[in-house]
Formats: structure tokens, C-alpha cells, sequence
């Protein structure tokens, strides 16, 4: 069963995405700051993080995925963000972005949660397959 940490200062999306998660069968932590979130990875590493960019900080998301790539760069980060809201429409994220932004998926707000359970299925199965390479 695999496990996925959502970090999100939204606690009731968190709630509402962790319930839909937890009936698909995966087993979910949560946490609602960027602090909190890396606390409760240290504590117990998942399969998956599904990461907000802004929490008590506007780059709070940012620097985390920073930090979880420098110390576990095969672990998948979705992040599900608004960050539309206060950027230029023009702007866009693309895999050769992952220099300065090392997340493995960006999801723009509000995401259906069939969208979301599907991008975390998809990289579960990734990482599961570059795990059993030789």
C-alpha cells in the first residue's frame, strides 16, 4: 500500500484529498506547514509527497522540494499549487525546469482528485520500475 505525504496549509483540502486517497487504499500522513511537512518525512519517508509552493511563506513549497531532492532525489513530488494566481499567465512548467525546480509533476489548482490519485499511481508505478532496474 503505498504511502503519501500531503503537505498543504489548506487543511481542508488535505482532509478532503486524504480521505479520497485513503479509499483508494493508500496510507497518508499530512502536514500543514513546509517545517512540518519535512518533519513528518524524516519521520516516516513515503512514496509519494504531494507539496503546496506557498504555505507560511510564498516559496515555503519551493524550498522544500530543494531540500527533499538534495537528500532523496529518487522521491516523487507532485506539486498542486495556485501559484498562477500570482505569476504571469505566461509562465509554464516543463521537465526542463526540474534545474531549479525538482518536482516530478505540477498541478495547478483546484485538481480533481481522479487526476491527482492518477498522477500519484503513475509515479508510484515509475518509481517502482526504476527500483527493480538492474
Amino acid at each position: 500500500m503505498p504511502h503519501v505525504l500531503l503537505i498543504d496549509d489548506d487543511q481542508d483540502l488535505v482532509a478532503g484529498n486524504k480521505a479520497a486517497l485513503v479509499a483508494k487504499g493508500f496510507r497518508v500522513s499530512e502536514a500543514y506547514s513546509g517545517n512540518d511537512g519535512y518533519k513528518a518525512l524524516l519521520k516516516e519517508m513515503p512514496d509519494v509527497v504531494v507539496l503546496d509552493c506557498m504555505m507560511e511563506e510564498f516559496t515555503s513549497g519551493f524550498e522544500l522540494a530543494h531540500d527533499i531532492a538534495l537528500k532523496y532525489p529518487t522521491l516523487p513530488i507532485i506539486m498542486v499549487t495556485g501559484v498562477h494566481e500570482h505569476m504571469s499567465s505566461a509562465w509554464q512548467y516543463g521537465p526542463e525546469d526540474k534545474r531549479w525546480l525538482p518536482i516530478h509533476k505540477w498541478m495547478e489548482k483546484p485538481v480533481p482528485v481522479a487526476k491527482l490519485i492518477e498522477a500519484i499511481e503513475e509515479l508510484v508505478k515509475k518509481k517502482a520500475e526504476t527500483a527493480s532496474k538492474p
